[in-house]
């Protein structure tokens, strides 16, 4: 499967794998629904203050477009308001990105748009993407972006099951008060590539974790404090194996 580096807002390139075309078709068929029941709103609305009986008048043009609008600036919309997602792309965890791992820019998302009507004929877009191999419809290809999925595959590199020597001391016994997905996120940064300078990276997630576990670490530098802080959360909480 296709994979994309994706820098997070905290400077940590993640790994993400390229959409499938069955996560962007579920997601296309939600958002299908969202439009169709936006119709049908508007359809028992307009019936109750009987507006379609105005027929072609100023009134009836304008109450059809109102409701035809979504129909042409839905996914626009959405993908600038919604990082990239929208009601169908956030359901199945997948969104668009740039190639370079980027965040797509105003311009990017307008190409997507503008050829949307061409990879909606006769589902030429999943064509496209099923050949392409990068999960890349026309617009995306012109644009330079894909869909990734945010789901990721759980291995044992993705939990924070490892490895402590028996009769492990706990040195901060603070650390317990974070959670999985902060414990995860210090791993991330201690393991993963770095779009930027590696020490400033882990020395502002060591001032973060200082604040949330109320301990300074004194004495320790920022990247002992963070490998110390991690062992010490797996071990409170269980989530290792022991080295005889």
């Amino acid at each position: 499967m296709q994979t994309i580096d994706i820098e997070t807002a905290q400077n940590v390139v993640v790994q993400h794998e390229v959409a499938s075309v069955g996560d962007r078709a579920v997601a296309y068929l939600l958002d299908s629904l969202v439009l169709v029941a936006w119709v049908l709103l508007c359809l028992f609305v307009g019936s109750f203050i009987e507006l379609w009986k105005v027929g072609g008048s100023a009134t009836g043009i304008l109450a059809i477009v109102f409701v035809l609008l979504p129909f042409l600036f839905y996914h626009l919309v959405c993908e600038l308001t919604m990082d990239g997602q929208s009601i169908g792309k956030r359901a199945r965890k997948i969104r668009v990105a740039r190639v370079d791992g980027g965040q797509p820019t105003l311009g990017q998302y307008l190409i997507r748009w503008i050829l949307r009507a061409i990879d909606g004929f006769y589902w030429i877009g999943f064509v496209v993407i099923l050949i392409n191999g990068k999960g890349q419809r026309l617009g995306d290809i012109a644009a330079g972006t894909t869909v990734v999925t945010l789901k990721r595959r759980l291995s044992l590199q993705d939990t924070l099951i490892t490895r402590v020597e028996e009769g492990h001391v706990v040195r901060i016994p603070e650390a317990v008060r974070l959670n999985d997905a902060q414990a995860r996120m210090i791993r991330e940064v201690l393991n993963a590539k770095m779009a930027n300078s590696k020490v400033r990276v882990v020395e502002e997630m060591a001032d973060k974790v200082r604040k949330v576990i109320g301990n300074e670490g004194v004495g320790i530098g920022s990247k002992v404090f963070l490998e110390t802080v991690l062992r010490d959360y797996v071990f409170l909480t269980g989530q290792q194996t022991t080295n005889p």
